[in-house]
């Protein structure tokens, strides 16, 4: 069977089903992951999957593979990714599989993974595949358990929640909808539900609060009915995206600043931020007596950067929220609801007013451009060499760079055949005389590019 090298990415892994990645390639997978766990030590693994129509049958070949391979395996089945996390940080060797394709299209899955509380990029896996390794004699043991309740009733001992709140929740019909609505009842909330039930075709809208025009029927709803605020969640419900009670989207950057005033008022410490997040990001943490860190995009690299620097907080402009401070580091988009819902009610405002009071951004939403994954890298690679444009140039991922009066953003996607792109300045004036000389630039080292902003 040939594989496809390119599905085997920086992060994780991802590919089109079944072209791509199926039940014979997770055979392979799962000999390889057999073999950094006895490399590591570890003998027994989690493994969950999300929503996706080829979800199941692929989570079966994995466990039953990682079973023959000597794996003692903890199949929690249909769960979000941070339901996965939170099982595998319950184990003993603090390890799981995750099958999701994330916010990719519906005809994708994937995999994310930790082995020994530390991520493991889908590059290390394809090395491994080629080795030989044989099944054991007997297989291992395969448990099933469910996870949720044992989680709900952790999230409702960790958050403080003293009254009860009007929240409406847009599941986009991924693995969200199998924790999210019962969870956001039991910490005492009046949910309204939006595209709750687990489907993998995703027939009300993409699960990928990221982008605006998914946020649509949430915007409207929570108008509607007079909530308090919306909360949605992508396909594996490890990221979140917020509206307030007027029914206006609040940015993940800007989310990260409520977070970081509240946690840091009563801890002082380290937060990380990716390098698609506003500067006023980071003078928000100076200006409350923490330490910023700046990070390349991606939560192999935030995961790596908590495991190194201990932060209280960490947040990519994605909407990835890792915890530090009473939770377990991972990213987790129901948990970061049910922390901005203690904030609301610890503040006793509204969260259009906690919003407010904070610093008028003028900057774009993450842009994108349509390329191939052959080419990607390159252009970024060339657009860095040839670049021309005086200012400070952070070169950690893809190219930012700092202006007196603004920034601008070009990478690489990791896990779409994009290049990523962003945008801020001090005005509005500022703001597109940046984005016209970035993308001027842009064009003129890169001529073949169809600059086509999506």
């Amino acid at each position: 069977m040939e594989i496809a090298k390119s599905i085997f990415r920086e992060y994780d892994i991802r590919g089109i089903y079944p072209k791509e990645i199926n039940e014979n390639l997770m055979k392979q997978i799962s000999k390889a992951i057999s073999i950094k766990c006895i490399n590591e030590g570890v003998s027994e693994i989690c493994v969950g999957r999300d929503g996706r129509i080829s979800g199941e049958s692929l989570l079966n070949s994995l466990s039953s593979s990682l079973s023959e391979y000597g794996i003692k395996v903890l199949n929690i089945g249909l769960v979000t990714t941070p339901l996965l996390y939170f099982a595998a940080k319950k184990s003993n060797h603090k390890s799981g599989v995750m099958i999701t394709g994330s916010h990719n299209p519906k005809n994708y899955n994937g995999i994310k993974l930790v082995i020994n509380d530390s991520p493991v990029s889908g590059s290390e896996i394809y090395e491994l595949i080629n080795k030989d390794k044989s099944y054991t004699k007997e297989p291992a043991e395969i448990i099933y358990k469910d996870i949720k309740k044992e989680y709900i009733q952790e999230v409702k001992n960790n958050v403080n929640i003293n009254k009860s709140i009007k929240i409406v929740t847009d599941c986009g019909n991924g693995a969200a909808g199998c924790i999210v609505p019962e969870l956001f009842k039991s910490i005492g909330c009046e949910v309204i539900e939006l595209f709750s039930e687990v489907n993998g075709n995703f027939p009300n809208h993409h699960p990928d609060p990221s982008k605006i025009e998914n946020l649509s029927n949430l915007i409207a709803k929570v108008k509607e009915s007079g909530s308090d605020l919306g909360l949605a969640f992508d396909g594996d419900g490890d990221r979140v995206g917020l509206v307030t009670d007027k029914g206006e989207v609040v940015l993940p950057d800007k989310i990260m600043m409520i977070l970081s005033k509240d946690i840091l008022a009563t801890k002082k410490g380290k937060i990380i931020y990716d390098v698609k997040c506003s500067n006023a990001l980071e003078s928000i943490i100076l200006k409350n007596g923490g330490e910023p860190i700046i990070s390349p995009t991606g939560h192999f690299h935030i995961k790596n950067g908590i495991n190194k620097h201990n932060p209280l907080l960490a947040g990519e402009m994605s909407g990835h929220i890792f915890f530090n401070d009473k939770w377990y580091g991972f990213d987790d988009g129901h948990y970061s609801g049910a922390r901005i819902i203690e904030i609301i009610l610890k503040e006793n405002k509204k969260i259009s007013e906690i919003e407010s009071e904070l610093p008028t951004i003028y900057s774009t939403p993450e842009l994108n451009i349509n390329v191939t994954d052959e080419s990607k890298f390159k252009i970024v690679e060339n657009f860095i060499n040839e670049f021309s444009l005086e200012g400070e140039k952070i070169t950690i991922d893809g190219l930012r760079i700092n202006f007196e009066n603004g920034w601008a953003l070009l990478r690489a996607s990791n896990t779409t055949p994009k290049l990523v792109l962003r945008f801020e300045g001090d005005s509005v004036s500022d703001l597109e005389k940046i984005k016209h000389d970035f993308l001027n630039e842009l064009s003129r080292i890169c001529p073949d590019i169809d600059i086509n902003l999506v």
